[in-house]
């Protein structure tokens, strides 16, 4: 109980871990990229802005000649003398300085007088884009010093400030980032939900393999602990015993060797297993068909299961017509595993059968027999390592519970299936399924 506690909070203390990872990954990415689309609106707007004012400037510099102004002006004696006005546009103020610093064109700005005549000639603005703000006004500004060869006179050798105002693109860029805080919190909430649930389900495998080892460490310590015990018995009698001869002990003796081959075939499942669990066993795939690996484990259970008083049938019908890719000594070893678990779990009278079919593009080989059987829950573990619908009966009869765990792992490199039916109106049927190659 304290172990499992112990493990339960590894468990949470690495998803919470996991949990601030993610998180940390969603929040990073979101300051990201909510800085970059800020920062491309903001200087998408004053490009705009500034695009504006540099095409006041041209139009400034390059005023057409006074005759194409004045073609249409009557000639009176008021208007000889008249200068034109500087024209902007309607967000747009142009403010024309003499070299003293005096503003020229007063009655052209109107209404904006009074705002805009507190503004001084600061000839060391020349040529710099500035923002100012003036009574709570903000404008974009460009300071231009103008030729004195300028075909407009009110232009000409004199300094021109041409402001635009911005307010409403700082007010549109203001909602812009109040939308893009709001939308930032609300994605934030959905990745949190989005790493709770991602980090359920990167754990879930990671925990469920943990358990897996756990449970397989266990079992194997297990299994070991039982045969090494007797040995360990065994032979600490026979210490008590010095002058007894070995025909004395030919007991002890057989029953340590008996342990011995246990511990044999224990260690070599296990090294399969593992062999399969880090894919390094060596396969030597070949196209063949069923004759070249059916043979050899059928014809001597053959003669294992009509020895013991059991009925022995084989039904194959595709042995030469089917073509397979496969380890001829693979599947001959789930072929022996299956028979094996048949022979042993069948009473005496009882069938043990052998037959294929075609299902589709799957060449199936099922071995069934009429024994015992196998309940539905069971039939969902029965494939897990060092598992045992019987494990007192399993155990004397020298099996480890790893049987079929390593027949599915020799199958599934094979691109295969193995399940488990009920063979009605008793006992079981174990499918083998394989890839027919066409």
């Amino acid at each position: 109980m304290k172990i499992k506690t112990k493990q339960n909070k590894i468990t949470r203390r690495q998803q919470l871990k996991l949990f601030i990872s993610v998180m940390g990954t969603f929040a990073i990415l979101f300051f990201t990229l909510g800085i970059i689309i800020f920062n491309l609106f903001q200087s998408s707007t004053y490009r705009s802005i500034d695009k504006d004012i540099k095409e006041q400037v041209t139009s400034i510099r390059k005023q057409p000649q006074m005759s194409n102004q004045l073609r249409h002006t009557p000639q009176g004696p008021d208007n000889r003398n008249k200068q034109p006005e500087p024209h902007a546009p309607f967000q747009a103020s142009i403010l024309v300085f003499n070299n003293d610093g005096k503003l020229l064109n007063k009655s052209s700005l109107g209404n904006r007088y009074s705002v805009l005549k507190n503004i001084k000639l600061n000839k060391k603005n020349l040529n710099k884009k500035q923002t100012i703000t003036i009574k709570k006004m903000n404008f974009r500004a460009l300071l231009i010093k103008v030729s004195s060869k300028n075909n407009n006179p009110m232009y000409a050798g004199h300094y021109v400030l041409i402001m635009q105002n911005i307010d409403t693109q700082i007010q549109s860029t203001s909602n812009f980032k109040r939308i893009l805080i709001i939308t930032f919190f609300i994605f934030w909430i959905v990745a949190l939900i989005l790493a709770y649930v991602l980090t359920r389900i990167s754990m879930f495998p990671i925990i469920k393999s943990w358990k897996q080892q756990s449970e397989f460490v266990n079992d194997a310590a297990h299994e070991l602990r039982t045969p090494l015990t007797i040995i360990q018995g065994k032979l600490e009698y026979m210490l008590t015993k010095p002058n007894n001869t070995i025909i004395d002990e030919a007991e002890s003796i057989s029953v340590s060797l008996d342990e011995v081959n246990r511990l044999n075939s224990l260690t070599n499942n296990l090294l399969i297993l593992a062999r399969s669990d880090q894919a390094t066993t060596k396969m030597n795939v070949e196209l063949t068909t069923p004759e070249f690996f059916l043979k050899d484990p059928i014809m001597p259970f053959k003669e294992i299961i009509n020895s013991q008083s059991k009925v022995f049938q084989t039904n194959i019908h595709h042995k030469n017509d089917v073509h397979l890719n496969v380890d001829r000594d693979k599947i001959k070893q789930v072929l022996i595993i299956l028979l094996d678990n048949a022979t042993k779990y069948t009473h005496e009278n009882g069938t043990i059968k052998i037959y294929d079919h075609i299902e589709g593009s799957k060449y199936q080989i099922i071995v069934s027999d009429t024994g015992i059987g196998i309940s539905d829950n069971d039939k969902k573990k029965i494939f897990g390592r060092f598992y045992r619908v019987d494990k007192s009966r399993n155990r004397n009869s020298g099996g480890h519970g790893l049987g079929l765990a390593i027949a599915q792992q020799i199958i599934n490199t094979h691109h295969g299936k193995i399940f488990v039916r009920d063979n009605l109106p008793t006992g079981s049927e174990f499918v083998v399924e394989l890839p027919i190659k066409h």
